[in-house]
């Protein structure tokens, strides 16, 4: 018989931020799968989804963070993870970790043939022309324009919502872009009830595009400035 998930005090003076851990990523990844499914991330498994949320513990501008109840035994309740550049983020990743995650995206997807023949339909000629570009030097080229802070992920458990979990962790992340000098804040979200809109605009962002994902999922993009 499966157990219920414990649950929790809804308030946010029983939680705690900080840094995530290697050893809290088959935690998150677990989550990402279980509460973020859309994308081709998430269905290409754990293993794959771990390596690619290692990159924002361990390269200069990704941020991930848990939160956890301070109260013992201490248990991750939520977290983010993003960056507060992403543009050069992710012209980091290619360069430290482009091999790394390759391979073990061929290996999720050579076990999963309707992914794969997904991936092939909808991402193969994008993802392969960004796999062969040159990254010697990760940001050449790179447009100097104001730096842009990206929302990768954010989970918090559903027993929890609605208890300002998710606000601390947001407002952690703009600091943090503040204070890297990011002057935008960035996310997408999936359209309607399904997706996390009415959150962020009581937490002043603003829903600046809408369109449809490679999958075909209706989604909403918000941004928000920063000082």
């Amino acid at each position: 018989m499966s157990q219920k998930p414990p649950k929790f005090p809804s308030t946010r003076s029983l939680v705690v931020i900080r840094e995530a851990t290697e050893e809290d990523l088959r935690l998150m990844a677990s989550d990402v799968i279980r509460y973020l499914p859309e994308g081709l991330f998430p269905r290409l498994g754990k293993r794959f989804v771990r390596r690619w949320m290692k990159t924002f513990l361990t390269e200069q501008y990704g941020v991930a963070m848990v939160a956890i109840t301070i109260d013992a035994p201490r248990q991750q309740v939520g977290f983010l993870t993003g960056s507060t550049n992403q543009i050069h983020h992710v012209a980091d990743v290619l360069h430290q970790h482009k091999w790394g995650l390759l391979f073990s995206g061929i290996a999720a997807l050579s076990i999963r043939p309707r992914v794969l023949l997904h991936f092939l339909r909808t991402r193969a000629r994008p993802y392969l022309r960004r796999i062969l570009r040159r990254t010697n030097d990760p940001v050449a080229g790179v447009n100097p324009r104001p730096a842009t802070a990206v929302i990768t992920s954010l989970v918090v458990l559903p027993t929890l919502r609605g208890g300002g979990i998710g606000r601390l962790l947001v407002e952690e992340f703009l600091n943090r872009a503040v204070a890297d000098r990011a002057s935008l804040a960035e996310l997408v979200t999936t359209a309607g009830a399904a997706g996390a809109g009415a959150f962020y605009k009581k937490l002043g962002w603003t829903c600046v595009g809408e369109r449809h994902s490679k999958d075909g999922t209706p989604i909403h993009t918000y941004q928000r400035s920063l000082p």
